[in-house]
């Protein structure tokens, strides 16, 4: 184990908090796994290309409960404007503006587990229970996930009743600045009743290198549809750790659209179990990095049913020293006849010295599926960087201008036109530049 994993193993050793017979089991079971197995290494084949050193060398330290109150968080300016708007600062909820729509329920986790003492308030203690590896009596393959639910207090609890159409939640991410650079948990909770729609929007920009380990559990009923949006622009020092499971019912949709444009270290596991017949989940995605940055998507859709659908689309631009690694899967299971799924990652190498690591899988068990996927990696058309110079512009302008229309691919997506303008001109902002 490193020094790292053991300093944190040591913290948790002496850190108890009344809690539930089944909380208190979660939290147990997820400290034993973590001291057993530590941080994951470059010899964890999913973390193969991504290693930790600048976790290490940061000297970060475990922080258990926020350092900070209100007067000292700085939030930047939310992306556009929402119906719920929540502050989040150390992956705690410390704000909370905008009137909630009828059946749209949205708690700090901590209160939500304090009335989940009595009973299973809205499915909270079973979504918390699902979570891969947390009950598990072999050693945990994550032990950033294993870390989270040791520490299992702060984050939110989000539930939409059936049949309820409860708009946009924002979740504006900050942390504070500190002697030393922490690291902090947080729990994200999220559960759809039957025909319930949702859009998230998560809005990572912290000016602080502190580290966050956030885990996002989503539970989506029969014909529930969730909008997930995450936009990262943290400093350059930030450690940004994310991992998202999505269980889908019958005829459930969830899309997801991730923007990484900033952090010195970005991990993101997106993870959608289409468990019940016509699921649909689009998982799409455009990273920018230059410098000494490090993005790291992990994507996997596991079919399970009848008639599922799923698209995987990301598109990555890297110069400088930057090192993105995209890892797509798919699985098929015994049974999920009719399935129709396809992978597309593509992307643009604008330095010597960039490296883009991609793999595509495919496994498919089942019978009439249609499968399609494609990975590539290169450098821009010389003859549109030509073509366009000779309409009047730079070599500059118009290798911006070619990188962002290869990018905006992805924001495009978005249904809101103008959440998506302005995600675009965030990333030509931004746009690594060629060497």
């Amino acid at each position: 184990m490193s020094e790292l994993a053991t300093q944190f193993s040591a913290v948790l050793a002496n850190h108890s908090k009344p809690a539930p017979a089944w909380l208190k089991s979660l939290r147990e079971t997820g400290a034993r796994q973590f001291q057993a197995h530590g941080l994951p290494t470059r010899k964890d084949e999913a973390w193969k290309y991504t290693g930790l050193g600048v976790l290490q060398q940061s000297g970060v330290q475990l922080a258990l409960v926020s350092e900070a109150g209100s007067t000292e968080a700085v939030f930047p300016a939310p992306l556009i404007s929402s119906g719920v708007h929540i502050k989040m600062l150390d992956g705690q909820k410390l704000e909370q503006s905008g009137d909630l729509p009828e059946g749209l329920t949205v708690l700090a986790l901590s209160d939500a587990l304090g009335d989940a003492l009595g009973s299973d308030i809205g499915g909270l203690q079973s979504l918390l229970e699902s979570l891969p590896d947390t009950r598990a009596k072999s050693l945990s393959t994550d032990g950033f996930s294993a870390l989270n639910t040791a520490t299992l207090d702060a984050g939110l609890f989000i539930h939409v009743a059936a049949g309820i159409d409860a708009g946009r939640v924002l979740l504006n991410w900050s942390s504070v600045a500190t002697d030393k650079p922490r690291l902090f948990n947080s729990r994200i909770c999220i559960i759809l009743e039957p025909g319930a729609k949702l859009e998230l929007l998560e809005q990572y920009e912290s000016p602080h290198a502190n580290t966050a380990n956030v885990v996002i559990q989503i539970d989506l009923h029969k014909g529930a549809s969730l909008q997930h949006i995450r936009f990262q622009q943290e400093s350059d020092s930030a450690v940004l750790i994310t991992r998202t499971e999505v269980s889908q019912r019958d005829e459930s949709e969830y899309n997801y659209y991730g923007f990484d444009l900033g952090g010195r270290l970005v991990r993101h596991d997106l993870h959608a179990t289409l468990l019940g017949r016509g699921a649909r989940a689009g998982l799409n995605g455009a990273y920018l990095l230059d410098g000494n940055r490090h993005v790291d998507n992990h994507a996997r859709v596991d079919h399970m049913a009848v008639g599922g659908y799923s698209e995987q689309y990301f598109r990555g631009v890297a110069g400088g020293n930057g090192h993105a690694v995209f890892n797509t899967a798919v699985y098929v299971h015994p049974g999920a006849d009719e399935t129709e799924a396809k992978q597309s990652n593509a992307n643009i190498l604008l330095s010597a010295r960039a490296v883009i690591n991609t793999k595509p899988e495919f496994e498919i068990n089942a019978d009439e599926v249609i499968a399609s996927h494609g990975a590539t990696v290169g450098q821009l058309d010389e003859q549109a960087v030509f073509y366009m110079r000779s309409r009047g512009l730079s070599e500059k302008q118009a290798r911006q201008l070619l990188t962002t229309a290869f990018c905006r691919s992805v924001s495009d997506k978005l249904s809101d036109t103008v959440l998506a303008e302005f995600i675009t001109q965030r990333m030509m902002d931004v746009m690594p530049q060629a060497e």
